[in-house]
C-alpha cells in the first residue's frame, strides 16, 4: 500500500508578490510614524534648548540680588546687562567713641559697629551711598573720577576695622552702610535668527565704558533668538529670552529679578 505525501510551499511568484505587498503597505504607513517621530526629535531639541535658558535664569536670579544698588546698566539695545556684585555689607561708625569714618577730610580706615562674619579680602573695594551707575561722577561706583564713592581694602583689615587706601568719601550714607564689592559681572546676548548665544564675562576690573562684546565670557545659553534686559525704576530687572535654533518653534521666556536699591 502507497501513502501520498503532499507538499507544501511558496512559490517564488508568491515570495514576490507578498514582499511587494509588504513593501507597499510600509510605504503607505511610513507617514503616520514618520511625523510622530519627527515630533520626538523636535520636542527633544525644543526642550534641550529650553533648558539652556532656564539654566541662563536660574544664574541670574542667584546673582542679580547680589547686586550692589544702582550699579545695574544696560547697553547694547537691551542685549547687555552689567553689574557689581556685592560680597558683604554692615554699617560704618559714624561716631565717637571709637574709629568713626571722616567725610571732613581723607581717612583709611573705620571701625564696623557689628563685626563682619571674616576680614574682607585685601584688594576687594568699598562702596558707599552709590547712587547712579553713571560712568563719571561723585555717586558712582563705576567712575574713574579721583573723587568717587568706591576704595580699595588694604592690608590690616578685620572683620571688625576695614583699611582702605586713603581717600575722602564723597558723601556719608543715609544707613550708616558700606558694601564689600568685588569686581563686575556683565551678561551679553548676541541673538540669530538661528539660535545666538547668552555668554556670562566676569573677573574684569570695574571699567567707565559697559563691556559690549558679545564674544567675552563663557557660554551660558546657546539657541537665543531674542533676547531684551529691562531695568525698571532700578528696583527690577525684567529679563526676557526667546529659545530656537531656526528650525522648531521658537520658545518665549520671561522673568523678573528684584533688587535692593537702599545704598
Amino acid at each position: 500500500m502507497r501513502a501520498n505525501k503532499l507538499q507544501s510551499g511558496f512559490s517564488m511568484i508568491e515570495l514576490i508578490v507578498a514582499l511587494v505587498a509588504t513593501s507597499l503597505l510600509f510605504v503607505a504607513l511610513l507617514p503616520f510614524f514618520a511625523r510622530p517621530l519627527e515630533a520626538m526629535v523636535v520636542g527633544n531639541r525644543t526642550g534641550e534648548i529650553a533648558e539652556h535658558a532656564e539654566r541662563a535664569f536660574a544664574r541670574l536670579g542667584q546673582e542679580l540680588p547680589t547686586a550692589l544698588p544702582n550699579s545695574v546698566r544696560i547697553a547694547c539695545s537691551g542685549a547687555c546687562l552689567e553689574f557689581i556684585p556685592v560680597v558683604d555689607q554692615a554699617d560704618y561708625r559714624a561716631l565717637t567713641p571709637g574709629d568713626k569714618l571722616d567725610f571732613a577730610a581723607a581717612d583709611d580706615r573705620f571701625d564696623v559697629l557689628m563685626p563682619l562674619a571674616a576680614a574682607p579680602a585685601t584688594g576687594l573695594e568699598i562702596v558707599i551711598n552709590n547712587q547712579s551707575s553713571a560712568s563719571t561722577g561723585s555717586s558712582s561706583a563705576y567712575s574713574a573720577d579721583s573723587i568717587n564713592d568706591r576704595g580699595t581694602i588694604v592690608a590690616g583689615t578685620t572683620a571688625s576695622q576695614i583699611r582702605f587706601t586713603s581717600k575722602l568719601f564723597p558723601a556719608p550714607s543715609a544707613r550708616q552702610r558700606f558694601f564689600v564689592v568685588g569686581t563686575p559681572v556683565s551678561y551679553l546676548c548676541a541673538p540669530a535668527a538661528n539660535g545666538g548665544t547668552l555668554r556670562r564675562y566676569a573677573g574684569y576690573a570695574t571699567q567707565t565704558a559697559q563691556p559690549t562684546n558679545t564674544a567675552l565670557g563663557d557660554l551660558l545659553a546657546s539657541g537665543i533668538v531674542d533676547c531684551r534686559f529691562t531695568l525698571n525704576d532700578s528696583r527690577l530687572v525684567t529679563v526676557r529670552l526667546v529659545a530656537g535654533d531656526g528650525s522648531i518653534d521658537s520658545v518665549p521666556m520671561l522673568d523678573e529679578f528684584r533688587l535692593v536699591n537702599r545704598p
